[in-house]
């Protein structure tokens, strides 16, 4: 009995750890700012690059991950469709899309 109750602990505690970790270093987190774009980096992508582009290919802003939490604030850019790319050591590790658009009813008051 007490072997049985020793090996359920440790295959629910293995079990439990593989469920926990997170497969994607990267979570997109919800924002209740309409022109933000807030992401969290698991530490080791720390030194890596979050490269924004235009729908163009134009790219707006580059920036180093220095922190866990990344805001980009996109108010000051112009409208249209922007791809935000995490870059480390010249891997490509995730690829965003974020659209800003206009609304007409937050123009017109």
């Amino acid at each position: 009995m007490k072997t049985l109750s020793i090996i359920l602990i440790s295959f629910f505690s293995i079990s439990a750890n593989l469920f926990a970790a997170n497969p994607d270093p990267i979570a997109v987190v919800e924002t209740s700012q309409q022109d933000h774009f807030v992401m969290k980096v698991d530490k080791d992508l720390f030194g890596g690059e979050v490269l924004v582009t235009y729908s163009t290919g134009e790219v707006v802003t580059t920036m180093t991950i220095k922190r866990k939490k990344m805001v980009i604030d996109f108010d000051k850019v112009k409208f249209g469709s922007y791809t935000i790319k995490v870059v480390k050591d010249g891997v490509e590790i995730n690829e965003f899309n974020f659209n800003k658009e206009l609304i007409l009813s937050q123009v017109i008051r």
